[in-house]
């Protein structure tokens, strides 16, 4: 019962980041485009899509579910249960002309290179957080030390 509601917690607070960071950036392309209104639809794919992230993340990238799994594999886990996600929302909630290759094709495209931004931004975050960590702790090693 306690794995239940660690995930059910990581799981609501994630779609919450998802969704409004997913929000945001549909504000912006609102604004740049100047459209005035959001369908319904979208506001709800948008939902659908943001759950779905959040559970592929908790599935992927946490110790809750997936013990022994190296990162590169947690990123197969999560990139491709996810594509195939967006690529089913894409359809159903008609995103682009689905019978249009070269739609498919930029979809392709722009989901890998945000997958590979978003990985290179975390993988950047890590390591300076880890980083400044060993800073702490060696500088709390060494005030240890000399008392």
């Amino acid at each position: 019962m306690k794995k239940f509601w660690a995930v059910a917690m990581a799981l609501k607070e994630r779609t919450a980041m998802i969704y409004t960071g997913a929000m945001c950036f549909y504000l912006f392309f609102m604004f740049v485009f100047q459209w005035e209104s959001v369908p319904l639809r979208m506001l709800f794919s948008m939902l659908l899509v943001s759950i779905a992230a959040a559970l592929m993340q908790i599935l992927a990238f946490s110790n809750l579910i997936l013990k022994k799994l190296s990162y590169t594999w947690r990123l197969v886990v999560f990139a491709l249960p996810f594509g195939a996600v967006l690529t089913a929302c894409a359809v159903v909630f008609h995103w682009f002309p689905i019978e249009n290759p070269g739609a498919w094709i930029t979809f392709g495209v722009i989901f890998v290179v945000i997958f590979v931004l978003c990985t290179a931004g975390f993988e950047l975050y890590f390591r300076l957080s880890g980083r400044k960590y060993d800073d702490k702790l060696d500088w709390y090693k060494k005030n240890r030390e000399e008392k």
